[in-house]
């Protein structure tokens, strides 16, 4: 009788599905799909089919792409991460309009529905953006690379399958390789723009030295001038001229070396 009991509760056990947190549930019985989503739970499946989809965000990798730049310039690689997510009311309608493309993804619970789907719609919008870009600015383009992809991919999503029915959260730029012979030139122009910048740092310090110099110059001659009109009472020109001297000590500036009248001191 335990025996019965026990072949009974197993047969129990593995007739009924278990639905994560996260996750919904797509039932189906016949083949007819209910529209319905299954929130999470544990369901008895003995007479039915219920498949546990995916409705969190998940990434989607795209790798080894080779789109080309606005000048036919075809990259050497460009690897592309691009996280979205369904709404997970409508499983039942993008299971029953992409059955094949439901896929289930190493270690993860659940299946992801219309994820091929989305995979080919991911893939045009990023050959489209990186064609918008000529091949000697692509590389510094990513951001604007990924915001193209994340908007036209939604925008298809939305009047190709349904508003609403996925959602592009974000789209990372991973990896971006142009040509070989290209990358070698972009290296080098950007040593010749460093030694360009630094040759016009170095022209910027000679002009502010230059600018200091004059600046000191022409305070220590309005010096000396306003120092004569004050003092000029007091002893005349050859007093003025012999305190001039009498400042620079014998160090006169080159612009004013030879042109100090004799100074006839009695």
């Amino acid at each position: 009788m335990k025996k019965v009991i026990a072949a009974v509760l197993l047969m129990f056990v593995a007739a009924c599905s278990q639905i994560d947190t996260g996750n919904v549930g797509v039932e189906s019985t016949l083949g007819q799909v209910k529209k319905e989503s299954l929130p999470p739970g544990v369901y008895f499946t003995m007479f039915k089919r219920v498949v546990e989809v995916v409705a969190k965000e998940s990434p989607l990798a795209l790798n080894d792409m080779k789109p080309q730049t606005s000048d036919t310039i075809t990259l050497t690689d460009l690897d592309v991460d691009v996280y979205y997510q369904i709404d997970a009311s409508k499983a039942p309608d993008i299971l029953t309009r992409w059955p094949g493309d439901l896929v289930q993804v190493e270690k993860e619970d659940g299946m992801r529905a219309g994820m091929n789907y989305v995979q080919r719609q991911a893939r045009e919008a990023i050959y489209s953006a990186v064609a918008g870009f000529k091949s000697d600015v692509v590389h510094t383009k990513r951001t604007e690379i990924a915001a193209g992809v994340m908007k036209s991919l939604q925008t298809n999503l939305d009047s190709e399958a349904g508003k609403g029915w996925f959602f592009v959260r974000s789209v990372n730029i991973r990896n971006l390789v142009t040509d070989p012979a290209l990358e070698n030139q972009i290296k080098l122009a950007a040593q010749e723009q460093f030694k360009l910048q630094q040759e016009e740092n170095r022209l910027k310090t000679a002009r502010v030295e230059a600018d200091r110099k004059r600046v000191e110059a022409q305070g220590a001659a309005d010096a000396i001038r306003i120092n004569a009109q004050a003092i000029a009472v007091q002893g005349g020109k050859e007093y003025v001229e012999l305190k001039a001297i009498e400042k620079w000590d014998g160090k006169l500036p080159a612009t004013m070396a030879g042109v100090v009248p004799f100074v006839n001191v009695k």
